[in-house]
């Protein structure tokens, strides 16, 4: 099987990475889903804009009622100290009025006895005037005493008349005052009518209020709650069309796979580095991403797929032929020898097949018919059905001896003689990798849930659980220990914003440059360390002298995406400045002046994230 071999030369690799670089630049966004997306978008904000409209009347309402509503508790308050007030008045209108009314009726007692009696004076004074004249006349005594009498009688009614008329002007004075004092009651009395009448309309008002306002609150709960979700739902609509015109990969932490204790992982690196860290992270390793991923496929057979879906999946369109296969047009039984290096020519279906390792025999039994299905083709074609021999590394498809005997025999005799042919019964290219980081050539994203948001969280390679779906890659071999040591250049892979600035401060350098830059300009690579000792690298003030950016410290890095390429990285400088990056040069840049052997191990492509430790 081919696969990337990884090249000890550096300035190889580069070359080889070099050749793509332009290529990477930018990559098609699927017009139609954000077209959709961005109709969802307006939508959901008309819907948002709506209904905080219906907000904003609620919450006005609510104010206006709360208003008015203290303003009638003010009312009652004043209503409720001015009725106390002219109650106190009415009961000192009452008492005056008793009071009155008993001075009253004494004067009129007593002018009622005074009129008696000047009534019984004044007719015995009459009597004795006209019946006992002759005393008058005849006697001196008589005369004296009767004069002496009338003096006195006509004195007392005198005096009787002037206190009669005295009482009699007071009680005029009275009577008077008692009907003002009535009328003012009946006056105080209406008054106090009116305002009980006031209170009870002002308390039914302040209670149809208070249910007006309660009911409000309610809407406005419920409008709150509908915004609340509009929102969420506006901001997944939004995650969603990044996601789109990023091609998917926006990454979160927690869907991705631990990958154990290696310090490769994002686990680890969101664990053990330092604050202001950053790492780099490939999504898919070393692969070209045709054809199957095995890990993948791994994850479809887990979930119940068939080897024909699976098939079907990481190679559409094919069609499975079984003995027959057409070589230069011409139509030929499958070949029953091949001719292997180190082993001379072996039985094809027996031994070769037999022999091939590129897939655990623990893994399901399906996934090991569909890898059967897809060695033996590749066989078939790279050989031109036998006309030439294939090698037995992974620049091929790994083989060696002793044959397997368990599930892999039981999935090679189960497809026996099955292969992929395109509709004239040519064998197809069956290309196959461990992981391709969610996106297949030809097929575009590899995911569980079609009916999801296309991101590399939502893919089968994910699903799957394999830690190199994910990861940084800084050694030299594919060693997965964790320890520190000199297959890792002795250092974490993580960078310091300064290590950042530099590579930024390489990649705006070879931007500059052009792809020339890579032969014209030896110097950049690795500043001297426990893996670089030799040659004369920039220092990081040399680099950053020598670049258009002169960026000092990295705070921010932000990854954009499009169909599972990293087309651009933003990154943002502690003062401040920003520059923009295009994937592919960042990647070259990154794999000529990245510390120790820190590398993005992707040949034909780039499909990273970057991580800040915050």
């Amino acid at each position: 099987m081919q696969k990337v071999p990884q090249i000890t030369l550096k300035i190889l690799s580069i070359f080889v990475i070099g050749i793509y670089s332009l290529s990477l630049l930018y990559y098609p966004v699927y017009s139609g889903e954000v077209e959709d997306l961005e109709k969802q978008i307006e939508e959901t904000n008309q819907q948002i804009a709506e209904k905080k409209s219906m907000l904003s009347q609620i919450e006005k309402k609510i104010a206006e009622i709360s208003g008015s509503n203290y303003s009638l508790s003010q009312k009652i308050n004043m209503i409720n100290s001015e009725i106390s007030t002219l109650e106190k008045n009415i009961k000192k209108t009452e008492d005056e009025i008793a009071t009155k009314t008993k001075e009253i009726e004494d004067k009129q007692n007593e002018l009622g006895r005074k009129k008696t009696l000047l009534d019984e004076i004044s007719s015995d004074l009459y009597m004795q005037s006209r019946y006992r004249m002759s005393s008058f006349f005849f006697s001196a005594d008589g005369w004296n005493n009767m004069m002496e009498n009338l003096f006195v009688k006509r004195n007392t009614i005198s005096i009787l008349k002037d206190e009669i008329e005295k009482v009699s002007g007071e009680f005029s004075s009275l009577a008077d005052a008692k009907a003002g004092l009535d009328n003012q009651k009946k006056d105080l009395d209406g008054q106090k009518e009116d305002l009980d009448k006031s209170y009870d309309l002002l308390a039914a008002e302040k209670a149809k209020l208070q249910k007006e306002l309660n009911a409000q609150v309610a809407s406005k709960s419920s409008i709150s709650s509908q915004v609340s979700k509009l929102t969420s739902q506006m901001s997944n609509l939004q995650k969603a069309l990044l996601y789109a015109r990023q091609g998917g990969t926006s990454i979160d932490p927690n869907l991705v796979p631990a990958g154990g204790d290696d310090l490769g992982s994002l686990s680890s690196f969101n664990s053990k580095a330092a604050s202001g860290s950053f790492n780099v992270f490939s999504i898919g390793a070393y692969t070209h991403r045709n054809g199957m991923s095995q890990w993948g496929a791994k994850a479809r057979a887990e979930a119940g797929q068939s080897y024909t879906q699976i098939l079907n999946a990481y190679y559409p369109g094919k069609t499975l032929t079984t003995g027959k296969v057409k070589i230069n047009g011409v139509n030929e039984d499958i070949m029953t020898k091949i001719t292997v290096d180190g082993y001379g020519k072996i039985s094809f279906e027996d031994t070769y097949l037999m022999g091939i390792k590129e897939m655990p025999e623990s893994w399901p039994m399906e996934v090991l018919k569909a890898q059967a299905i897809a060695a033996r083709t590749y066989a078939v074609r790279y050989t031109n059905n036998g006309d030439k021999s294939i090698c037995t590394t992974e620049s091929c498809q790994v083989f060696s001896t002793p044959i397997k005997t368990g599930a892999w025999k039981q999935a090679v005799e189960a497809t026996r003689g099955v292969i992929l042919t395109d509709s004239s019964k040519n064998p197809v290219s069956t290309q196959f990798a461990a992981v391709h980081g969610g996106w297949t050539n030809g097929v575009g994203w590899d995911l569980f849930n079609t009916s999801g948001v296309k991101d590399f969280t939502n893919t089968w390679d994910n699903k799957s659980g394999v830690s190199w779906v994910y990861r940084s890659w800084y050694r030299n071999d594919y060693a997965q220990s964790s320890s520190v040591n000199s297959a890792s250049c002795y250092r974490y892979p993580w960078l310091s914003g300064e290590e950042m600035a530099d590579i930024v401060n390489a990649a705006s350098l070879l931007t500059d440059l052009g792809e020339s830059g890579v032969t014209t300009d030896s110097r950049i690579y690795p500043i001297h360390d426990k893996c670089h000792s030799d040659g004369n690298p920039y220092s990081f003030s040399e680099m950053r002298s020598k670049s258009s950016s002169k960026f000092t410290k990295v705070i921010l890095a932000q990854t954009y995406r499009s169909s599972g390429n990293t087309t651009y990285i933003r990154f943002v400088n502690a003062d401040g400045r920003d520059i923009t990056i295009s994937g592919s040069y960042f990647k070259l840049a990154y794999n000529l002046r990245a510390p120790g052997y820190l590398r993005i191990p992707q040949s034909s492509f780039v499909h990273i994230d970057i991580q800040k430790k915050l």
